[in-house]
């Protein structure tokens, strides 16, 4: 992930990384445990983690490839200013089918004002 999703990415790298996640879930499917206790079972508890870790990453670098922008912690060197009109919105990842969904921002708090969006600039 560090290699492929990090905070400075270009498409080309995470869509190398989008590959990579793809080949090491079809290789997670295989794992499978000798022991099947239930107590005190570390190697149970690790398989367990590398599924939930997968999916993560998968998610994480998916999402990331999809958007082509820089926004935040997310610094797109081939796309180096950050696009509202296109990209504010959330990113919904789903497992089945390994597809993506979007959904707006609310940009209408209930309790305080609006601070509206704005390139970050360090």
């Amino acid at each position: 992930m560090q290699a492929h999703a990090g905070v400075f990415r270009t498409q080309a790298s995470m869509d190398e990384g989008v590959r990579k996640i793809a080949e090491l879930r079809e290789r997670v499917k295989n794992v499978g445990l000798k022991d099947h206790s239930k107590v005190f079972n570390t190697a149970r508890i690790e398989a367990l983690e590398v599924e939930n870790l997968i999916e993560a990453a998968q998610a994480t670098i998916v999402s990331a490839a999809a958007r082509p922008e820089s926004r935040g912690a997310h610094a797109h060197d081939d796309h180096p200013h950050r696009d509202d009109e296109n990209w504010l919105k959330h990113t919904l990842w789903f497992t089945e089918g390994n597809r993506l969904d979007y959904k707006p921002v609310n940009m209408k708090p209930l309790t305080v004002e609006s601070v509206p969006p704005k390139a970050r600039t360090f």
